[in-house]
């Protein structure tokens, strides 16, 4: 009778993984089968697998599916088929063969459960019209990442993106940045920004500080001080007017730093 030797070390580093899907693949690896498991579950255990020295790192690559795949997908998988028939909706067109490939992998190798998968859609339609699926296949990789499993994670990951999309043209109005996509350094700095914790009012009362010592739209200048303000603790207007006491330049008429900064706090909050 052929038998399968596990070694007492390779049992105690399986037995800690704590995890089925890595104990059924090592099985499986060992009797030279494949696990019944969808390829995001797959990845998951080769991942804990390799971790534990029971296995080698799992390529990165996305698999490559034939169309007889997507098929029978189709025909034996309900959850496939609704996010299919979604799709098509969306797209108001029959899917081409790389549309299906793209589709099918989101299913089949990122791992998202069907309804998220149709969240998602329905996000990418919406969001920036019209919907492609290489554009639904970039957003599945960052819902993937941020480990969106459920209609309630995405709502509020969708919730989040909207919020900090409007952060951010608030930031970039008060700048006077118009008729341009920022460059992606300025996108890094008002990034780093909202994460310290800065209201848009307060990042426009730093660029205002910043061109009246510079009179210039400084990056680095303003990152300074919303820097030192970070390590103070003011986030808002009103904590650097309260605590800041260090004197403010002379105004010189129309010009003057008063009324820079309170247009430049107008200017965030939509007034003239």
């Amino acid at each position: 009778m052929e038998q399968i030797t596990l070694t007492i070390e390779e049992l105690d580093r399986l037995l800690l993984l704590d995890d089925g899907d890595a104990a059924l693949l090592y099985l499986c690896n060992k009797r030279g089968k494949n696990p019944t498991l969808a390829d995001a579950r797959l990845r998951e255990a080769q991942k804990k697998l390799s971790g534990a020295g029971l296995a080698p790192p799992i390529g990165a690559e996305r698999p490559s599916y034939d169309a007889g795949e997507i098929k029978q997908g189709l025909l034996t998988d309900p959850g496939f088929f609704a996010v299919f028939n979604e799709a098509e909706k969306l797209l108001g067109r029959l899917l081409s063969s790389s549309d299906r490939q793209i589709l099918f992998s989101i299913y089949r190798w990122r791992g998202l459960p069907p309804d998220v998968i149709i969240m998602l859609l329905h996000h990418c339609a919406e969001d920036k019209p019209p919907l492609t699926m290489k554009r639904a296949d970039r957003e599945a990789a960052q819902w993937e990442e941020a480990g969106i499993a459920d209609q309630d994670a995405a709502a509020r990951y969708i919730e989040q993106k909207e919020s900090s999309r409007a952060m951010f043209s608030k930031v970039f109005k008060s700048f006077g940045i118009f008729g341009r996509a920022p460059s992606e350094i300025e996108k890094k700095y008002v990034a780093s920004w909202i994460d310290l914790g800065f209201s848009a009012e307060a990042i426009a009362l730093a660029y205002a500080k910043t061109v009246d010592n510079t009179k210039w739209p400084a990056w680095k200048y303003c990152d300074t001080i919303l820097r030192r303000w970070h390590e103070r603790g003011w986030h808002t207007p009103e904590q650097v007017e309260l605590y800041d006491k260090k004197p403010a330049p002379a105004a010189s008429g129309a010009g003057g730093g008063y009324d820079r900064t309170q247009a430049a706090l107008r200017k965030v909050k939509g007034g003239s």
